[in-house]
């Protein structure tokens, strides 16, 4: 099997566009620039079931990916609060196997910068396109891994304009780590 033929339907439509736009694309749309309604019609297009949509007291969207993509169970698209922008997807995987992902990631983006934890096997993976960080990371106690694709500075704005993680709430029973 080639890599391309394991890959895309784990990224689903992540591409790198030729020549000067080298722009990073996901389910179609250009992340950088993309808005929440457009990324919501690229993503309902792709047939990825809606479980909740975000509005004012939640700042993210959450799908039941695990038709579309073997092995995972949810994504999770981000907004920033002003003007709706993108933030960040996430895909959320059962289990901490991240070597197939990893394989595959490398291959089409090249070599990560590895995020070294405080443990030998806590660690994460990362790549930079276009202004966009590609992460993928084991969340060991959730048993989950995660592959994001994340706008850090609209990501500040979510974060600096809303709580995603409500104060006192578990961690994992949130729907995402952002």
């Amino acid at each position: 099997m080639t890599g391309m033929t394991r890959i895309w339907p784990i990224l689903l439509c992540a591409t790198l566009l030729p020549g000067p736009l080298m722009a990073l694309e996901l389910f179609g749309v250009t992340l950088e620039s993309t808005t929440r309604d457009e990324l919501r019609e690229a993503v309902k297009q792709a047939g990825i079931e809606l479980v909740r949509e975000g509005g004012e007291d939640q700042v993210f969207d959450v799908y039941d990916s695990s038709a579309v993509m073997p092995g995972s169970s949810h994504l999770f698209l981000g907004f920033e609060p002003d003007n709706q922008g993108f933030a960040f997807v996430e895909y959320e995987f059962i289990g901490l196997d991240t070597r197939r992902l990893l394989a595959d990631l490398s291959g089409k983006y090249g070599d990560p910068e590895v995020d070294q934890g405080r443990f030998l096997s806590d660690h994460g993976y990362r790549w930079q396109r276009d202004g966009i960080q590609i992460h993928l990371r084991v969340d060991w106690s959730n048993y989950r891994t995660r592959l994001s694709y994340v706008d850090p500075a609209a990501l500040a704005a979510l974060r600096a304009g809303a709580s995603v993680v409500a104060e006192g709430e578990d961690p994992g029973t949130a729907v995402s780590l952002f």
